[in-house]
């Protein structure tokens, strides 16, 4: 099994960016599972997000695909390496997608229970990722319509990453009782959706030139903007706004991220840290994206700088021990947004 093992590991930071760096964090025997689950996850993400798949493809691929996860499993992964000989083997993601074999070689080797808690995520992912499947020459006429659409978008692609990551934590940690486990789940939904959504708005523009949008046509509407004149200069200022926006909604969300934080035990530095680092980052990242968005619009690529990311290493690191510097370091990111609503007083 080793060489499976050791494949997962190298697989992990190529088809990740958020999360590769910390999942080494976690205690040991939580790594593994974490892994194995996120590229799981990846496998269906990349079946959804395929531009040389039609819908239809698609939507069979993701429904064989969930059936891995149940008593038919050796049968539908069968079925299911068949049907994926139609889809190209360039990128990271789609080799990925090939060796569907080898991350499950390593899946099998965990407990029954933690299994049934990957499987049953994946199987949600999967079923949801299904409702948005797009095909590329008609991705014009299927964009998200509504803000509760992408709330619902979200929830599949990211919250249910919330829920499995807080089921495995519960796992392994004696320290989260069934009690507590269930005041995470109050917020794990949101953990996951608001990471989700920095990604969202960070590849927006990048995403709109090659077709492919999750602005909503209401907020569109509302800004009287189309998805092709948000890139004209006379409409900068709506855009900009438009952006700020999705901005406070994705901050709405980080906000409850942090109580999810905030209420993992004080013990579980490791776990801490893994999910403060990525919620730093997010927060950096929207940061410089409000004040650069003529830029975003301009196709640049903005992302922090490394020295921002280390700084915030090294501001997790010191503050995971402790509830009231978390919450000061958060806070004090989060005065330096412009027209994001006041701070809620229960953080």
């Amino acid at each position: 099994m080793q060489p499976d093992f050791q494949y997962c590991i190298e697989a992990l930071p190529k088809v990740s960016r958020t999360f590769a760096p910390t999942i080494r964090l976690l205690p040991k025997g939580l790594d593994m599972p974490v892994t194995v689950a996120y590229l799981l996850f990846r496998i269906a993400d990349t079946v959804e997000d395929s531009h040389h798949l039609a819908v239809n493809q698609k939507r069979a691929m993701l429904t064989v695909y969930a059936r891995i996860f149940s008593a038919d499993g050796e049968t539908a992964t069968e079925e299911f390496m068949q049907m994926i000989k139609i889809l190209p083997r360039e990128t990271d993601d789609e080799k990925l997608v090939y060796d569907l074999n080898k991350v499950l070689s390593v899946f099998y080797t965990f407990s029954p229970t933690v299994r049934q808690q990957i499987g049953k995520w994946v199987v949600e992912m999967s079923v949801g990722m299904k409702k948005y499947a797009q095909e590329l020459k008609k991705r014009r006429f299927t964009f998200l319509k509504t803000m509760h659409e992408l709330e619902e978008y979200t929830y599949y692609v990211a919250g249910t990453v919330g829920y499995l990551l807080t089921e495995l934590f519960s796992y392994s940690s004696q320290k989260i009782t069934p009690q507590l486990k269930g005041r995470l789940e109050q917020f794990a939904e949101s953990f996951g959706k608001g990471l989700q959504m920095v990604n969202i708005i960070r590849d927006m523009a990048t995403d709109l030139r090659r077709g492919q949008s999750y602005i909503p046509d209401e907020l569109l509407k509302k800004y009287h903007l189309t998805r092709e004149s948000i890139f004209d200069m006379e409409n900068a200022a709506r855009a900009e706004m438009m952006f700020n926006e999705l901005i406070q909604y994705a901050v709405k969300h980080l906000d409850r991220a942090v109580k999810y934080i905030l209420l993992i035990p004080k013990e579980e530095t490791r776990i801490r840290l893994f999910c403060l680092l990525p919620l730093f980052w997010a927060m950096r990242t929207l940061q410089k994206i409000q004040e650069n968005t003529l830029d975003l619009l301009k196709n640049e690529k903005i992302k922090i700088t490394r020295a921002s990311i280390r700084k915030e290493f090294w501001a997790a690191l010191i503050n995971m021990r402790s509830n009231r510097l978390m919450r000061r370091h958060y806070l004090n990111i989060r005065n330096d947004f412009k027209n994001i609503p006041s701070i809620p007083a229960s953080i």
